[in-house]
């Protein structure tokens, strides 16, 4: 059976998918041209739930693919759109994702907005990373990992860059190639100039609540799309 999670924002990272969906169960994240892919060739079953992380699909989406809803996929929908599924309720669940309420930030909530054009910085998660010296930090180190990723992808396969990186290739590959496709090798390299930048200025002088803002804001610009 299909499920249709309804939610504001798109999920895109499994934190967010677990506490948001309440699916707690093994789930591959696939983009929508995957999907598609798979849904043509259809070369043999495949029992897996699947969760299409980077687009709100409608009805007209799947019934132009021909897509079965007793397939077990979980795509997002917009509340809007949801009335025409109404001809094939009896194979859909609905999911109601559940209200964010952010009592504490982790690096990639951060990371993500700054790579999402549709998403703003909040003064709540600017003054969180920017006044706590520790969480800065955590930031920092993370985003410059998710860059040093995009720019080896640049020249190298997926499966070298994770042996360098001593990593496995899971969801996170899904996303650096995504970005990978939308970011310019000159604002990588802007970017990891802003890196070595506020970390300089950082071991030079007092943790500074003003040029982390600064940072971020700056750094938004450069990787959003």
């Amino acid at each position: 059976m299909t499920k249709l999670l309804i939610t504001e924002n798109l999920i895109t990272n499994r934190q967010d998918f677990i506490k948001l969906s309440n699916i707690s169960e093994a789930v591959e994240f696939i983009t929508f041209e995957e999907f598609l892919s798979t849904t043509t060739l259809s070369l043999f079953e495949d029992y897996d739930k699947k969760f299409v992380f980077d687009k709100f699909v409608n009805f007209r989406d799947l019934s132009k693919s021909d897509y079965d809803f007793s397939l077990d996929y979980i795509f997002q929908i917009k509340k809007s759109s949801l009335g025409k599924f109404s001809e094939v309720s009896n194979n859909i669940e609905i999911i109601e994702s559940l209200k964010k309420v952010k009592d504490k930030f982790f690096p990639w909530d951060l990371s993500n907005i700054i790579f999402n054009q549709k998403e703003s910085l909040s003064n709540q998660i600017i003054y969180e990373f920017c006044q706590n010296e520790y969480l800065f930090q955590q930031f920092l180190s993370y985003l410059n990992k998710e860059l040093l990723r995009i720019n080896l992808l640049f020249d190298n396969e997926e499966e070298r860059v994770a042996l360098l990186l001593d990593e496995k290739i899971d969801f996170k590959y899904e996303l650096a190639k995504r970005r990978l496709n939308n970011i310019s090798r000159d604002n990588l390299n802007q970017s990891f100039h802003q890196l070595n930048k506020i970390e300089r200025l950082t071991n030079e002088s007092e943790f500074n609540h003003e040029n982390n803002k600064r940072f971020v804001v700056g750094i938004k610009k450069i990787l959003e799309f």
